[in-house]
């Protein structure tokens, strides 16, 4: 359990958490430290605009990534909040309409808030916050324009505390969205220790939060991820003689990945194709994913290399020019040297993890 405990002299006292004033309160927190949002990959979120309106609403603030140039929606609720249930489909609202827009026509709609912080574009905003030199705008501007065409976004929900039907839903969002969009529920506790205000950040993962009420169900819809790789491995008996061999090998390279707890692996099955997805542990999301459909295909994630491992990225784009890319099929041969690199990935992500 996450929360802040007291020493006495006779044991450990769990301090209660204090609710929050107003909405406003925990909107100003998260405006002014995006920092503290633990976000999967530990991107360096950097504020746009508070209130920024799109089309008829107006989302709560907006972000973007330093790294990725990807846009970030996120919305502020509390519990005694009447529209918390409904704000997955205020976020995802809000994502829609962004999606396919210009850069030009993204800054536009944020240059009256740009202003406000002395920015004359978010480049410019992107690279005062990051401050140490690192961020080139003309590369970061040509990511933040793909992302917005491609609809690569983050969405995250931040509340202060969130009930478990809310947690369930957050698990089958993340099931059924697809690499290009991902969505984060961070919950936010205050204190107070010898008069200072004390705030607890938590990243909600619904697949461990929900494991025991998801196994307990007794019917698996077609198309969610299931734990485990035996349909995957039943599958490739129905696959074309001449792609068993390659899907054998990619399937037992994914099951070494997740001995060494580099990944826990997912299958789903939908008509005629069966996926295999080595997420990476704690997150709804993989560096790659292996299909047996029609074929042996394994589809990188570049947004989630950026993120996970940068470093390894570099050394795949210089074996692999040009193809790891999103949710593509990698056409180069996928041998045990790029199997090396893929391994290598995995490992440089938990030691990310380990080290944060």
């Amino acid at each position: 359990m996450v929360g802040i405990w007291r020493e006495t002299g006779g044991g450990l006292v769990a301090l209660r958490p204090e609710p929050f004033e107003r909405e406003q309160v925990l909107h100003d927190s998260i405006e002014h430290g995006a920092a503290m949002l633990p976000l999967p990959g530990q991107p360096t979120v950097v504020m746009l605009g508070r209130e920024v309106q799109l089309g008829n609403g107006y989302a709560d603030l907006i972000a973007i990534e330093a790294e990725t140039g990807r846009p970030v929606v996120i919305e502020v609720k509390l519990a005694s909040n009447a529209d918390r249930r409904q704000v997955f489909t205020q976020t995802l609202g809000y994502a829609s309409y962004l999606f396919g827009l210009s850069a030009d026509a993204f800054e536009q709609l944020l240059r009256p808030h740009l202003a406000r912080g002395g920015h004359a574009s978010i480049a410019e905003a992107v690279v005062a916050e990051v401050g140490d030199g690192s961020v080139d705008a003309e590369s970061f501007n040509a990511q933040m324009a793909q992302a917005l065409e491609e609809g690569r976004f983050r969405c995250v929900v931040v509340l202060d505390a969130a009930p478990a039907d809310l947690i369930e839903l957050t698990g089958f969002l993340q099931a059924v969205t697809n690499d290009r969009l991902d969505i984060d529920v961070v919950t936010v506790a205050a204190y107070t220790v010898q008069g200072t205000r004390v705030l607890v950040p938590q990243l909600i993962e619904p697949e461990r939060a929900g494991a025991p009420a998801l196994a307990a169900a007794p019917v698996r819809r077609e198309a969610k991820p299931a734990p485990g790789t035996q349909a995957f491995a039943d599958s490739i008996d129905q696959a074309e003689p001449a792609h068993r061999e390659l899907l054998r090998r990619l399937l037992d390279w994914a099951r070494h990945l997740e001995a060494e707890d580099l990944a826990v692996l997912f299958t789903t099955i939908g008509k005629g194709r069966w996926v295999l997805n080595p997420r990476l542990p704690g997150q709804g999301r993989g560096l790659v994913t292996i299909w047996n459909d029609g074929g042996a295909f394994v589809s990188p994630q570049r947004s989630v290399f950026q993120t996970e491992a940068p470093r390894t990225l570099a050394r795949l784009d210089e074996r692999l020019p040009g193809e790891i890319r999103q949710n593509n099929y990698l056409t180069s041969p996928i041998d045990k040297d790029v199997l090396a690199l893929l391994t290598d990935a995995y490992r440089e992500a938990r030691v990310r993890k380990t080290e944060s």
